[in-house]
């Protein structure tokens, strides 16, 4: 085989696009990473099967309930409050994927924490602490009551 000039643009140019896709999806897998599920033993609490239950920290918690597209319900949680949200498992035909946190009252802020929604039958339980300039968020996935 002979190298030309063309052939060998041609192989640079093909060879640095398939560098930039992979990483611009490490980059996107690395930027929103879904953290693993905890499951626990203890039993949701009566009268909340197949609810979410997000308790806030010192700041505003903002609750990001999205189905595969992105789309699903936001909830900003006041400091120090509890919220049961009845739509964790979606509405009508959407079926949320994934629980996603993020601090302060913007709903357009950083996404700092993802966890999984459960299987029906199973609730999650989240609970935030820290700051809200260094948050975090512990959830454990338990079964309904």
């Amino acid at each position: 085989m002979q190298f030309t000039a063309k052939r060998v643009v041609v192989s640079a140019a093909v060879a640095g696009v398939a560098v930039v896709a992979a990483g611009a999806t490490v980059l996107a897998t690395a930027a929103d990473p879904v953290s693993p599920e905890v499951t626990g033993t203890t039993p949701a609490e009566a009268g909340h099967e197949n609810e979410g239950k997000y308790s806030a920290g010192d700041f505003v918690l903002t609750v990001h309930e999205l189905d595969d597209d992105g789309a699903g319900t936001s909830t900003a949680i006041g400091p120090h409050t509890v919220f049961y949200s009845k739509t964790l498992h979606g509405n009508g035909n959407r079926q949320h994927t994934v629980v996603k946190f993020s601090a302060g009252p913007d709903a357009g802020a950083p996404v700092f924490f993802s966890y999984p929604v459960p299987a029906p039958g199973r609730v999650v339980d989240c609970v935030a602490a820290g700051t809200e300039a260094a948050p975090r968020v512990r959830c454990e996935t338990k079964p309904s009551g």
